[in-house]
């Protein structure tokens, strides 16, 4: 995808330069995304995105809707992996070092939407980390390929809910779908963070509490371990 890509966003960056400008977004786009080149002078930014950049900005998109992630790990960054299936990653450092990565499946970095998809779904768990040894609720996996299909449409592309290859996923995905028909959608995902510190740990009971008239075996197949 050429650097003239037609949409702008905002994303504000602490710049010491006098000179220099905030990037302004999507406007800008590399055909390598692990590659950052100067933008032209005429280009309203310093750099084109990468997988950094944009992480940067579907973290904010995503916290905006469902809260602010869990500060006490240590976000290090994107990068790809000869794996079959894109992944959050703890890498064990020592007691204490709480750190994670996001990672890409290597055919992504030749693909932008696809690896924005991947991008967008991986952001999710990092608001509230499970840890290497935890087990996703099927609202977290389905909230996260909920958010991928959310916040590519957002940004201009064109994408379906038959994008999504796993059958299990794509269950997921519609069991949360019909959870965001409710007004207290994103108020709800928010509230059932800040009960259970984790969208891994919740129950049906939760669920039931906090989105008051939702269906037992909804709550029950939402509550379940992905």
């Amino acid at each position: 995808m050429s650097k003239k890509f037609s949409q702008t966003l905002a994303v504000f960056m602490a710049l010491s330069a006098p000179s220099a400008w905030a990037d302004s977004g999507f406007v800008h786009s590399s055909r390598n995304v692990t590659l950052a080149e100067p933008c032209a002078q005429s280009d309203s930014c310093l750099f084109s995105w990468t997988m950094a950049s944009r992480m940067g900005h579907i973290l904010k998109f995503t916290q905006d809707r469902y809260g602010k992630r869990d500060r006490n790990w240590t976000l290090l960054g994107v990068e790809f992996t000869t794996r079959d299936s894109p992944q959050v990653w703890y890498p064990d450092f020592g007691a204490g070092s709480n750190s994670i990565i996001i990672q890409l499946t290597e055919g992504s970095g030749r693909n932008e939407k696809q690896a924005l998809f991947q991008l967008a779904h991986e952001v999710v768990h990092l608001l509230s980390p499970a840890g290497p040894n935890g087990v996703a609720s099927v609202l977290e996996e389905g909230l996260a390929t909920y958010n991928s299909l959310d916040y590519l449409r957002s940004n201009g592309f064109q994408i379906a809910p038959d994008y999504i290859s796993s059958p299990r996923y794509g269950r997921a995905y519609r069991l949360v779908t019909q959870l965001s028909s409710r007004p207290d959608f994103s108020h709800g995902i928010r509230a059932l963070r800040a009960a259970r510190q984790s969208l891994a740990r919740i129950s049906a009971t939760d669920l039931m509490q906090i989105y008051p008239g939702l269906p037992y075996d909804e709550a029950q197949a939402l509550a379940a371990p992905f």
